[in-house]
């Protein structure tokens, strides 16, 4: 059984960015997602909690891919 995308894939096109999956099992997502700008960022997604993990943050979706909740990673904010 594959995981559900659909937030996360609306929440890609919101911000306007491109992805490349690397990792797509029953329990996780993981890949590459290219801004605008160009610049590249690895994630990480949870469909259980709708989290997006990129470097220093952790973004909390709903089911239609708008952004709840930022969470900034400390160990990162302090580098």
């Amino acid at each position: 059984m594959r995981v559900d995308v659909k937030a996360l894939t609306h929440w890609i096109i919101y911000k306007g960015y491109r992805v490349r999956f690397t990792l797509r099992s029953s329990a996780a997502v993981a890949g590459q997602l290219t801004t605008a700008d160009g610049a590249e960022l690895t994630f990480t997604y949870d469909p259980t909690t709708k989290t997006i993990r990129i470097p220093g943050e952790s973004i909390r979706i709903n089911d239609y891919g708008w952004e709840v909740e930022h969470i900034r990673d400390e160990k990162s904010a302090q580098q």
